[in-house]
């Protein structure tokens, strides 16, 4: 195990950003995703965003709850044996609650 030097999101995530764009692919954060259309084929066409935009692309990637996936899901995708295991995934809150001191100051940071 190791420690970064510095905060998760500028030592750890963000330099992970940095590369992905740097490969010419767009990330986009905190983009709530409201459904996902579908091509004739059952491929994915485009992601509908909760503020109206419309993602498209040659592929695609997220981070999702995965009660929030099950109701997003495609109906047409609902049989297919990848995605039909996410019916026996059951999500239990997590609570994260960091409390870090550097020259006696105290910081808290809780995560829901």
């Amino acid at each position: 195990m190791a420690f970064l030097d510095g905060s998760s999101p500028d030592r750890l995530c963000k330099p992970i950003v940095e590369h992905i764009e740097s490969l010419g692919v767009q990330v986009r954060l905190t983009s709530r995703i409201q459904k996902i259309a579908l091509k004739k084929d059952g491929h994915a066409r485009n992601f509908l965003l909760s503020d109206g935009n419309i993602i498209k692309g040659n592929a695609y990637v997220f981070t999702i709850i995965a009660d929030i996936l099950k109701l997003l899901l495609p109906e047409e995708w609902k049989p297919i044996p990848y995605f039909n295991k996410l019916d026996k995934l059951f999500c239990v809150p997590v609570i994260n609650v960091h409390i870090c001191c550097w020259s006696g100051t105290y910081y808290l940071s809780a995560f829901a």
